[in-house]
């Protein structure tokens, strides 16, 4: 099946928390984080049912340099990104944040 990506506007600003803090220790690490969250949306789109399912109705991928998760749904033919998190954050936390955006 050729899955569709679709990604949240809000993961956007996710990414860009991300970086503005890894970018305040090194550059190169920020870009680092980037090109992980990158790989991370392209496992999704390719293996979409890899995934971890959590709060039921959706998935996360941890990205493995990073104490981050990409979180995101499948609805039909298409992977919808809808949050990047650190690994950290209180669960309920990410489930209003994921309920907010899907």
């Amino acid at each position: 099946m050729n899955w569709v990506l679709s990604v949240h506007p809000g993961v956007r600003d996710d990414i860009g928390d991300a970086t503005d803090y890894y970018t305040t220790i090194d550059r190169d690490l920020a870009t680092s984080f980037v090109d992980e969250a990158q790989i991370a949306f392209s496992f999704a789109r390719q293996y979409p049912h890899a995934g971890h399912t959590v709060y039921t109705k959706y998935r996360r991928v941890t990205l493995t340099r990073f104490p981050y998760l990409m979180c995101y749904r499948i609805v039909g033919d298409t992977v919808r990104i809808l949050a990047i998190v650190h690994s950290r954050r209180d669960p309920k936390w990410i489930r209003a944040r994921l309920d907010a955006r899907s």
